[in-house]
């Protein structure tokens, strides 16, 4: 009995220690101001969101922001997604269909690491 003992409480232990996942974490920043003076609107962003990111991305989450491009002041979109390794090609279709969509000169795009525990 006494040997069973440490076993015991080596497992409950071991047990107790939580397994974390390696996954990647992209934040994305969409400036709204147009070559022409207009601007992506709320229903447009929406929209986008509707058509170019749930279907890549069924979870993400999304808040204005005020920043600043070339010197100028401009609302933003800030959309983070998380997900596994792999996914390059998703994210990247994003930003190129925003891009297309909304004549931007470009998204800032920046990726972490994050570590999520297994569920």
């Amino acid at each position: 009995m006494q040997r069973l003992v440490p076993i015991v409480f080596f497992l409950a232990v071991a047990c107790s220690f939580t397994v974390y996942v390696r996954q990647e974490s992209d934040t994305l920043y969409f400036g709204t101001a147009k070559p022409d003076g207009g601007v992506v609107s709320e229903s447009d962003w929406q929209q986008f969101l509707r058509d170019s990111v749930t279907p890549r991305f069924p979870g993400f989450t999304h808040w204005e922001a005020s920043g600043s491009w070339k010197g100028m002041s401009e609302s933003t979109h800030v959309l983070v997604i998380i997900h596994p390794a792999g996914h390059e090609r998703a994210v990247q279709q994003i930003i190129n269909e925003y891009k297309k969509r909304f004549a931007q000169e470009s998204v800032l795009r920046v990726r972490t690491d994050v570590w999520l525990p297994r569920e």
